[in-house]
């Protein structure tokens, strides 16, 4: 068999910036989703409410304004949060507030829907007479200033849940539905599914027969594009969904080659492409399943019932609605 051996550049697009995204490859990494995008695809609560304080040291008028400005401070975090009465279900966003002084420190406590605290954050002391005055412009400086600190606090527990949830994809192997390769000539379709199931399979991801059984779906596309009349340019695409089809990234790859060199047979072409590839589509799964996000935000859940600023207390169940005597605020 004729053997022709070259290295594929790559890069890895995760969505939705990538969709955005020009120029040349390699780019690798380009439109990772960091901390935030790991949020969004798993966040905590279905929605963070956060009632008026009663407990923060405010009149009525400037709780109700308060609980309104951290809304808008989470939001510009791209956490889904309202100031609005909770309802079963919800988490909760509770607001306190303490005087040491002529200084007032706010205290932002995360309730589960059952009304446990799952975490805690101390905002910056402010002066307590323009706290006790409602001044709109103190208020609404510690809201942005608490909305990145409560961020990363959700960020805390959702990985707690994760880690402690046994059918979590945090504590599983990803199930992938690998359906084919098209558009390759020779035998490039079939030889590029047999190498690529063989290296992602060394990764640790299990290829499932079925769609019903995936956590993912994958497919791979070639082009072959005439660069001139003695050169073509190879470009593989993998592309990777979830498994109800939304896109969350794919690993592209190119390489220019004689023309016709791939006609026949693929050979160790092949091979290293799908070796290559294989750790791309493994990065964009850990990207979306939130591994590497996590990895160095998420902190060691505490004992049950002593819940650690910035971090989480044991597993939460999302299913259990909150008591109807819990007064978080």
């Amino acid at each position: 068999m004729r053997r022709l051996t070259l290295s594929f550049r790559y890069g890895v697009m995760a969505l939705p910036l990538a969709l955005a995204a020009c120029g040349d490859f390699p780019q690798p990494m380009m439109g990772h989703p960091g901390r935030m995008g790991a949020i969004l695809a798993h966040p905590p609560p279905q929605r963070l409410v956060i009632p008026v304080p009663m407990r923060a040291l405010l009149d009525d008028k400037s709780a109700a304004a308060f609980a309104g400005d951290m809304a808008d401070a989470l939001a510009a975090q791209t956490v889904p949060a309202m100031a609005q009465k909770p309802q079963r279900g919800d988490w909760v966003l509770g607001i306190s507030a303490t005087m040491a002084g002529n200084q007032v420190t706010p205290t932002y406590t995360v309730f589960d829907p059952r009304g446990h605290v799952q975490g805690r954050e101390s905002g910056q002391p402010v002066p307590s007479q323009a706290w006790a005055d409602g001044d709109q412009p103190t208020l609404t400086a510690e809201a942005n200033d608490a909305g990145p600190k409560i961020a990363n606090l959700l960020s805390n527990i959702d990985a707690a849940l994760k880690e402690n949830d046994p059918n979590s994809l945090y504590n599983r192997p990803p199930q992938l539905d690998f359906s084919k390769v098209t558009g390759a000539p020779g035998d490039g379709d079939t030889a590029l599914a047999r190498e690529m199931t063989k290296d992602i399979g060394a990764l640790g991801v299990i290829v499932v027969d079925q769609k019903r059984d995936a956590d993912y779906l994958m497919r791979g596309q070639v082009k072959t594009v005439t660069v001139d009349a003695k050169t073509q340019r190879i470009e593989i695409y993998w592309i990777i969904d979830t498994s109800d089809g939304k896109e969350i990234g794919r690993v592209a790859q190119l390489h220019d080659i004689p023309k016709g060199s791939l006609d026949s047979f693929w050979g160790d072409v092949a091979v290293v492409a799908a070796q290559q590839a294989a750790g791309g589509v493994k990065e964009v799964l850990d990207n979306n399943i939130g591994k590497r996000a996590y990895a160095k935000k998420a902190s060691p859940a505490p004992a049950a019932g002593k819940p650690a600023a910035g971090g989480a207390a044991g597993k939460i169940d999302l299913s259990v609605p909150p008591s109807d005597t819990a007064n978080p605020s």
